[in-house]
């Protein structure tokens, strides 16, 4: 048996990388495993009947471009798939909300879903039956490509169109990068795991359009959990495509997965968090550097916080006024694409730092204020190890608040003191390098920055810290990974009382949907944003003061989160109802 492991880690590790237009190619075997969940095991004849069957019902499909709201990644493949072989482009818009899909009407077509949509165009309904294929396909046009939504910088979904030679491009030099950096793990016999939603950029080069490269198996299920990862890795070792969102929150305590790799992007990886990744997974975390527009820029594996980012070969950055312009076969423009980030060079090399953004910079009392700069001198100081800053308007003034996460130099200081002396004396420091109306005025500490599903932070979760808009938490008890019962202090002085109502304050309906969403992102690890509720019902007040109850329960499969508010009183034998339903998350 080991000598035939052996065999077939060199046969795949020796395998020619496939491009897209091959995926479904007769060179393989029907029974070739593409994707692996916990149901079993898809194969490549199982994909190329489910390819051939949509094709067929695209024949007759008005327009060209068809937007894709499918929930993973192997539905997705196919459908990407079926499209270009039908000459048609994908359109991956990244959520499937009804409401904006009608907003983005004039971007496509029609759409491809796998659960129902009601929305004024043409929707065909893809549920995977496995049969074989019945057909031939021809072949995928040179001049293939999709297009996937990112969010602008003016707040609307900014379209990035795609290449198919240049995704294929792009997951070459991935492939290159996962051979260079697992050179004492074989690449076969393992599967692509991600935490990444296939939706975004990130996720579809890395957890899709690599594995299908390298001709390895990709999980059909994201990896939500630090125990759905280690479950994942049970049967074959991983190589796991991750973000600073999930691997800030690893419970070390836990048994170790089989990780061949890790990668990392959509965010700053904290040093400590990489320190920890990288031994509680036994591989060196691999962070990624670019952007939607450009793809794939830099790559890093420190051993050393100081450790600076590495482009890939083909990469060229070129100064341009006040900004940087980059080109590589990954950008279709001739002129190349500019960046938003500010490179700080080392050496005579290419080599740099990230030193910020551009886009940063903000008024106050008629002077420009430099978010980046501020977030950069905070984390110089050796108490804190990240830090994001958010202007905020309190009692008619415009001013900036930090958030920070510390280290353990910063928390032993908070320990001895307290937050106020702890940051009076940041204060001071900040005062020798900034203006006075850029020191922040508000502070919050945190034990983790609150991110997106991207890695990104949440500038929503970030704001609204410096509003108290939550409830005491008392204690929580997480049951299991779906379940958890969290006992709650209603405050007096939550956001949520103002004017509700003057005479005789209770808490809004919204506000306990709010929380039952927020609490489900930080403790059951629920993703994705509101996309309706069912079967709601509130049945009794909530003044301020009360003590709650609040039970949790999150269904992956339905994408659903169930919640129940009980009154606890002592001086009532059961605990009354408060009020409960079921929160739809889209992703």
């Amino acid at each position: 048996m080991d000598n035939q492991n052996a065999q077939t880690h060199r046969a795949v590790d020796s395998l020619a990388i496939t491009s897209p237009q091959r995926w479904l190619s007769c060179d393989r075997p029907d029974n070739t495993p593409i994707s692996l969940w916990d149901g079993g095991v898809l194969t490549l004849g199982q994909l190329r009947g489910d390819v051939v069957a949509l094709w067929l019902d695209l024949a007759d499909a008005p327009g060209e471009r068809w937007a894709l709201c499918v929930g993973d990644g192997y539905t997705l493949l196919v459908a990407l798939l079926a499209l270009w072989h039908r000459g048609k482009t994908p359109v991956i818009p990244g959520h499937n909300r009804e409401k904006q899909l009608e907003e983005q009407r004039g971007d496509f077509d029609g759409v491809i879903s796998d659960t129902p949509l009601t929305i004024g165009c043409p929707l065909i309904m893809l549920k995977p039956t496995h049969q074989p294929a019945t057909e031939i396909l021809p072949a995928i046009a040179d001049d293939a490509r999709l297009i996937i939504f990112t969010s602008g910088s003016t707040g609307r979904p900014k379209a990035i169109s795609k290449t198919l030679r240049t995704m294929a491009t792009e997951a070459r030099w991935l492939a290159t990068l996962v051979r260079k950096t697992s050179r004492d793990k074989p690449i076969a016999g393992c599967r692509v795991v991600s935490s990444v939603t296939h939706q975004h950029m990130y996720g579809l080069s890395f957890g899709l359009f690599l594995p299908m490269t390298l001709g390895i198996p990709f999980a059909r299920e994201t990896s939500r959990y630090p125990e759905h990862l280690i479950r994942q890795s049970a049967q074959l070792p991983v190589l796991f495509i991750s973000s600073p969102a999930f691997l800030t929150r690893l419970d070390q305590k836990l048994p170790a997965p089989d990780c061949i790799g890790v990668f990392s992007a959509g965010g700053p990886l904290p040093w400590q968090a990489a320190q920890q990744a990288g031994h509680w997974l036994c591989s060196c975390v691999t962070e990624i550097y670019g952007t939607t527009e450009t793809g794939v820029l830099a790559w890093r594996r420190r051993r050393q916080e100081t450790d600076a980012w590495q482009p890939f070969d083909g990469i060229d950055f070129h100064r341009s006024e006040n900004h940087l312009r980059v080109s590589s076969a990954l950008i279709d423009q001739p002129e190349g694409q500019y960046l938003d980030d500010r490179l700080e060079f080392t050496g005579q090399g290419q080599h740099f730092q990230l030193a910020g953004r551009h886009d940063q910079v903000i008024n106050i009392e008629e002077k420009r204020v430099s978010l980046c700069e501020i977030e950069q001198r905070i984390t110089a100081m050796a108490e804190v190890s990240e830090a994001a800053v958010v202007p905020i308007t309190k009692h008619g003034r415009r001013c900036v608040g930090a958030v920070i996460v510390l280290t353990e130099q910063g928390t032993l200081g908070l320990h001895q003191g307290t937050l106020s002396t702890l940051t009076q004396l940041f204060r001071r420091r900040l005062s020798t390098w900034l203006e006075p109306v850029a020191v922040p005025r508000y502070w919050r500490v945190v034990l983790a920055m609150p991110r997106t599903g991207r890695g990104k932070y949440d500038s929503d979760r970030l704001n609204a810290l410096f509003f108290n808009r939550l409830p005491l938490e008392i204690s929580r008890l997480i049951s299991a990974e779906t379940q958890a019962e969290l006992l709650l202090k209603v405050d007096p002085s939550l956001f949520w009382f103002r004017g509700h109502f003057p005479e005789q304050p209770i808490l809004p309906g919204l506000a306990q949907v709010e929380w039952a969403m927020h609490y489900g992102r930080e403790v059951l690890m629920t993703e994705g944003v509101f996309g309706g509720i069912e079967n709601v019902k509130f049945q009794r007040p909530v003044k301020p003061g009360q003590t709650l109850r609040l039970q949790l329960e999150w269904q992956a499969q339905r994408r659903l989160l169930l919640f129940c508010y009980q009154l606890c009183d002592p001086q009532q034998r059961e605990a009354p109802t408060i009020s409960s339903g079921k929160i739809k998350l889209c992703p």
